[in-house]
């Protein structure tokens, strides 16, 4: 009778150990733990937008009919070379001689440094206004040889506030911040001020804010610029300063846009 007693104890202790040994849900209320990938952070969330957009097979030129440009007098070339060879099908151009963030910022409508929209009308709307009245779903910038040797953290604050003036009037539209160009070697206009390291330095301080904002970065300097970063002497067409483009450099421009095109986009 005493090894009958003894051997249903051991059978209830060997079966009570085996319960304690399986997983309990937790009790309603209790938060349960992610796992952790071997990078430390939650496994399959998505990866972290890139700005950056790669070079992919070229879109048909008329990808760019609801596109908007805004631009100084660097990217007047781009304009007048596309009215010529029509390589971009027809954006719309908001682009004019010293125009900058800033002063696109502190002047009023009709004030003859904006640009004149529509074309040969003798109107110069703000920046936001034109870009709304042309329908653009696509806005590329490139804005800052005008202003950043007045401090890159100004430059790169001003272009946000225009970008977001011209979000609130065109809220769908995807934005596009070119990277500005280089100067090349032997430019007379650079400085301790202007230079090549502080457009590197803005264009670099643009790329994380397009990450922030999750607006598209398109690195259009790599296509112009030589192993040493100047502007390629052959895509420049002025020695007064090195820095606006001649046709080739322009259409080296136009070719990297047409091959940089986001593929959520196409």
């Amino acid at each position: 009778m005493k090894k009958w007693t003894i051997r249903i104890l051991v059978l209830l202790f060997l079966l009570t150990g085996s319960a304690c040994s399986q997983s309990v849900p937790p009790a309603e209320g209790e938060e349960t733990l992610l796992v952790q990938g071997e990078s430390g952070g939650p496994e399959n969330l998505p990866p972290a937008f890139d700005p950056v957009v790669p070079a992919a097979e070229a879109v048909d030129p008329q990808w760019f009919a609801d596109a908007a440009f805004v631009g100084d007098s660097v990217s007047v070339m781009l304009e007048n070379y596309n009215t010529s060879t029509g390589r971009l099908g027809s954006p719309a151009f908001f682009c004019s001689v010293s125009l900058s963030q800033t002063n696109a910022l502190s002047y009023q409508a009709g004030n003859a440094r904006l640009p004149e929209y529509p074309k040969g009308s003798g109107q110069h709307p703000l920046v936001a206004d034109g870009i709304a009245s042309a329908g653009a779903k696509k806005v590329y910038l490139m804005l800052g040889m005008n202003c950043i040797a007045g401090g890159v953290d100004r430059a790169s604050q001003d272009l946000v506030t225009l970008v977001d003036q011209i979000l609130a009037k065109s809220p769908e539209a995807a934005i596009f911040i070119q990277s500005v160009t280089p100067m090349t070697a032997d430019s007379p206009r650079a400085d301790d001020a202007l230079n090549n390291g502080t457009i590197q330095a803005f264009n670099e301080r643009m790329r994380q804010i397009c990450q922030e904002k999750q607006w598209y970065f398109v690195n259009v300097a790599e296509a112009v610029s030589d192993e040493n970063g100047f502007l390629r002497s052959e895509f420049s067409g002025d020695r007064a300063m090195g820095i606006h483009f001649n046709y080739d450099g322009a259409a080296a421009w136009a070719d990297y846009l047409l091959t940089h095109v986001p593929q959520a986009l196409k």
